[in-house]
């Protein structure tokens, strides 16, 4: 036998400590069908797309499309919307992420083909007001200046000029309307550069303005310039909470609010020139203002009490799109809103410029992805769950026909593994438990207070079953469910105190004195399995009686997940640390393994391929990021990994 640490024994003695340690032991981001042959893993990928937003003046209406490729990450749009300039990043099969920079035409079609960006990743991008000039700044301190060359479909980039600004500071730029641009390090120098990026003239804002002062806060604060389309104008954002907004004349003196005695800032952190410079909507951290830069009066603007996100001038700058809640509206400077809201299911909306005559250009993203494998470890394909978690959780029917993705504020429900078929919103404080019935006809959940939400297939509203408070030890959580197979029972581990058995049809709740760290179903119906802390397996009727006597199936501390294998003659059992796992049979004869975790893994479930027990196991390290991979239980020297990755 294999020496052990003596701290691994401590804990084996402390018992229950262990569980409070393996607080996450199952919540699962990856599940697989017992009977079906899927794997389905909640993935981290995460949909970038630009969105052509198009408003009807007819019909007052907006309406919200993709274009172009994924995986925009900066963009910046030309005048009219001729083309956009945009930033991507990939691996190029060096396992070291490259960003390329590359033309859209109108229809979202490349133009000239990419180019590697000159300074790397890239922080912030600016396209000139004439079009032909592209300045992009990396966080290493390092701005980039491009030319557009051609015109149609000939142009494409060219290599200006590289300019290192500040290696410890932040900086933010921007073009003038004549096509010189503007940089401003946070200790307030300003630089003017020609169009071809020479030094024009430099200036120290602080001697203009006798109170200013240096940031001393850590880079990564807000610093933005805005530079106002009459050229009279421009105005920083800064601050690290609270933030501010402050007006500066062409030559770097501050203006000061209309009503003002003393303080020259704005209390609002964002900033956008309209009605061609003659005014200005200031919103973020306060509700949006309009300005009006003559008198500087400033007047409430859009809906009072809706938290603006974005604000947005459409060409000519005498309407504004504001967007909020992931929805965007039309409002005329007056303060007419000229269409209601529209938003895109799924999609979280970023950043904005104006288009075409009418028309704005959105960066969206769509998170809440699930990837979906053969259990040979094969990709399958990607499937939408609607829910934007990063860091969702999955669950399967055992005929791999319905899937459940639980993220942080709803569940989502799959079916035939293709569309979706329903959310439901989950109560505030909802946990992190979910289960699905063997045949789909079932869902559950772990709602507040330890309480269990409960889905017919069709969904609906939750019924919400309260486990007597009463019965329940103090400071437990529960740590396992599992929906029987035809959906008429549920069962819920409180760990090391108890398992609680539930009648979805008249939300009868029955406890069992048992120190329990998971459950699952038994695949006949009959009952559920059922993993203790101190090591041990059985299995209990629907009514809580024991099927057979309970058999040691873990060296140290519990058994944190269970499988039973599709004909019912056997167990996967998995210690509670995720380390060590061993198949079994009922009467605690060992089938195969243990099979013992490698460096940097760990086990995150079980499943049956053709009759062989499985695991799948998931990698991680302190410069690596998280990875998935199916595993048999060969000796450590002769097992092999098939990665669970989607293509390229």
């Amino acid at each position: 036998m294999l020496g052990v640490n003596p701290l691994y024994r401590l804990i084996a003695a402390l018992g229950l400590l262990l569980f409070v340690a393996q607080a996450a032991a199952q919540e699962a981001r990856v599940a697989a069908a017992a009977n079906g042959d899927v794997i389905a893993l909640y993935s981290t990928y995460v949909e970038k797309r630009l969105l052509r937003t198009h408003f009807d003046r007819a019909a007052a209406t907006l309406s919200l499309v993709p274009f172009g490729p994924p995986g925009v990450e900066n963009f910046a749009v030309a005048p009219d919307g001729a083309f956009i300039v945009y930033s991507t990043t990939r691996d190029d099969g060096a396992g070291v992420p490259v960003t390329y920079l590359s033309l859209l035409d109108h229809a979202g079609d490349d133009l000239g083909g990419p180019m590697r960006s000159p300074v790397g990743a890239i922080m912030a991008m600016a396209l000139s007001p004439r079009g032909d000039r592209v300045a992009v700044s990396s966080e290493h301190g390092w701005l980039a200046l491009l030319a557009v060359e051609g015109t149609g479909n000939a142009r494409r980039l060219a290599r200006l000029k590289e300019i290192g600004v500040s290696a410890d500071r932040q900086f933010t730029f921007a073009f003038r309307p004549d096509g010189g641009l503007v940089v401003i390090v946070d200790d307030w120098q300003a630089t003017w550069l020609s169009n071809d990026g020479t030094v024009q003239r430099t200036v120290d804002l602080k001697t203009l303005n006798g109170d200013l002062q240096p940031a001393d806060y850590p880079n990564g604060s807000l610093f933005l310039l805005t530079w106002s389309p009459r050229d009279d104008r421009f105005a920083v954002g800064w601050g690290a909470g609270p933030m501010f907004t402050t007006i500066f004349d062409s030559d770097g003196h501050r203006v000061k609010p209309a009503g003002a005695e003393n303080d020259f800032n704005f209390g609002a952190s964002l900033i956008e020139f309209v009605d061609g410079g003659d005014a200005a909507i200031l919103y973020g951290m306060e509700a949006p203002v309009l300005v009006r830069l003559k008198s500087l009066d400033a007047t409430p603007f859009g809906d009072p009490g809706v938290s603006v996100g974005g604000c947005t001038p459409l060409g000519g700058g005498r309407e504004v799109a504001l967007r909020a809640d992931e929805r965007i509206a039309l409002w005329s400077l007056d303060g007419k809103r000229l269409t209601n809201p529209v938003g895109l299911d799924n999609y979280i909306l970023g950043a904005a410029a104006a288009g075409a005559q009418d028309e704005l250009i959105v960066a969206a993203e769509r998170g809440g992805w699930v990837d979906l494998y053969t259990k040979d470890g094969n990709f399958l394909r990607r499937v939408q769950s609607g829910l934007p978690d990063r860091n969702g959780l999955v669950a399967l029917s055992a005929d791999g026909d319905t899937l459940a993705a639980l993220g942080s504020d709803d569940l989502g429900v799959i079916e035939g593994l293709r569309a979706r078929a329903w959310v439901a919103a989950l109560p505030r404080q909802s946990g992190s438990l979910v289960a699905v019935a063997g045949d789909g006809s079932r869902l559950a959940a772990e709602g507040p207070n330890q309480t269990v939400l409960s889905w017919p297939h069709a969904g609906g509203e939750a019924d919400r079953i309260a486990l007597r408070a009463g019965e329940q030890a103090p400071g437990r959580r529960l740590s396992s469910l599992a929906v029987s197979t035809k959906g008429d029972a549920i069962a819920v581990a409180e760990e090391g105190a108890a398992v609680w058995l539930i009648d979805p049809a008249d939300k009868s709740v029955r406890r069992i004195d048992l120190a329990a760290a998971s459950v699952a179903p038994l695949p006949d119906g009959s009952g559920f399995a059922v993993g203790l802390a101190d090591g041990t397996v059985g299995r209990l009727s629907r009514d809580g009686v024991p099927q057979g006597p309970f058999f040691k199936a873990a060296d140290l501390g519990g058994v944190g997940r269970i499988v039973v294998a599709p004909d019912g003659q056997s167990v996967i059992a998995v210690e509670d640390d995720d380390r060590q796992s061993r198949h079994l049979a009922w009467d605690g004869k060992v089938l195969a393994g243990p099979y013992r975790a490698g460096d940097s893994e760990s086990i995150s479930g079980g499943f049956f391929h053709e009759g062989s027990p499985m695991l799948i196991v998931r990698f991680s390290g302190p410069t690596t990021d998280e990875a998935f991979g199916v595993v048999d239980f060969a000796p450590p020297g002769m097992r092999t990994v098939k990665p669970l990755d989607p293509p390229r």
